[in-house]
């Protein structure tokens, strides 16, 4: 089976700005035309240095019913593209299939539907897009540079930890029109994934709930 590890960024550069672009265009428009119902689809800590040496069991990623034990999972088509391109995009970094794939959002509230706003939150704008892969990524740091060097809005990135399931993590920030969106991905031998947090705080800590929500959505294999 013929690697698709890349050598370099380059390949991806493009397409990763694009994505965060487009998760701010998102946040300022601020509702979806669509009222598309979501599709089934299988699918403390302080920054500190990254752990490169995880545990070497295989690894899955499954979608939660509900992410950091009450967000439900978006309707916004929209928001859920945009987490789908990612994970499409992620599967150029392996070498081989993908053993497990995850793309979709979730929101804090109740999502609603109008004919003038289309699918809102108007009680609170706040949203997260999960986004990963499963499988073998043979150079996890030069993978997770190849992602932030794609990255062209998001400044400020520095190592987090992890946790405990090991490999190493970054997370970085980016604003487009005073709306702000953290954003950290992680890569380790068996998975690669990304998480965006749309309209939090930075007193929010992205970062820890990264991790909680990492472990949420990454398993043993088998």
């Amino acid at each position: 089976m013929t690697s698709r590890t890349p050598i370099d960024g380059a390949p991806h550069a493009t397409k990763f700005g694009t994505l965060v672009l487009a998760v701010l265009a998102v946040l300022a428009a601020g509702c979806s035309r669509s009222a598309d119902t979501v599709e089934s689809r299988a699918t403390a800590d302080s920054p500190s240095s990254p752990n490169p040496s995880p545990s070497t069991a295989a690894m899955r990623l499954d979608q939660p019913e509900k992410l950091l034990g009450s967000w439900n999972e978006s309707v916004d088509r929209r928001l859920i593209e945009l987490a789908e391109k990612n994970m499409g995009a992620f599967k150029e970094f392996l070498a081989g299939e993908p053993t497990s794939a995850v793309g979709t959002a979730y929101t804090a509230v109740k999502e609603k539907y109008s004919p003038g706003l289309g699918v809102h939150r108007p009680d609170d704008s706040r949203f997260i897009l999960l986004s990963g892969v499963s499988g073998t990524v043979t150079a996890p740091e030069a993978v997770l540079d190849a992602v932030f060097a794609g990255l062209t809005a998001v400044t400020d990135v520095e190592p987090v930890q992890p946790g405990p399931l090991g490999g190493i993590a970054r997370c970085g920030t980016s604003k487009n029109k005073g709306i702000r969106v953290d954003v950290c991905a992680w890569a380790g031998p068996h998975t690669l994934g990304m998480v965006h947090f749309g309209g939090f705080a930075r007193t929010d800590s992205p970062d820890q709930m990264f991790r909680r929500i990492r472990s949420e959505a990454e398993h043993p294999a088998g």
